[in-house]
């Protein structure tokens, strides 16, 4: 299955040149929360961690090494006939922390997340709105409809 370039997917949602990369749409950090209690998932029930956001010092998230749930600032969306991966950006890599994600299903709308893991024992600095990952889109064979409309639908979307 091909991926979608970034010259279609300007096309497909009005982006700019600055609001893609390589291979993908750009995600930058936009928040950031430390986990506070536990978190369980069943075959029936889940439920998720209590978290407190970390608010940067002039404009820089200064963050040791940990597991965090990393905001997104771009609202997405994925098209009936694609689904799409977040892919952390090499530099991020190359500082010692890493983004992990899930698939982004079919008929997703909304501002993500991932886990972020810092593994540096000295920590790392990220600026808010740097670039952590990037959105690659998967064409499927065809439309399908098994569109998502889970509880993380619409989410962190303002109005």
């Amino acid at each position: 299955m091909p991926a979608l370039a970034p010259e279609d997917l300007m096309d497909i949602f009005k982006l700019s040149e600055q609001e893609v990369d390589c291979a993908g749409i750009k995600l930058t950090l936009a928040e950031v929360y430390s986990f506070k209690t536990m978190g369980s998932l069943g075959n029936s029930a889940r439920k998720l961690p209590e978290v407190a956001e970390i608010s940067p010092r002039n404009g820089v998230f200064e963050l040791p090494q940990g597991a965090y749930r990393a905001v997104y600032s771009e609202v997405v969306e994925v098209p009936e006939d694609c689904l799409a991966l977040a892919i952390p950006r090499s530099s991020l890599m190359r500082c010692g922390a890493i983004i992990f994600t899930a698939v982004w299903d079919p008929g997703y709308k909304g501002r993500g997340e991932g886990l972020l893991v810092v593994f540096n024992p000295h920590g790392i600095e990220l600026e808010k709105g740097a670039q952590i990952a990037q959105l690659v889109y998967i064409k499927l064979t065809r439309k399908t409809k098994k569109i998502y409309r889970g509880q993380y639908y619409l989410e962190r979307i303002q109005g």
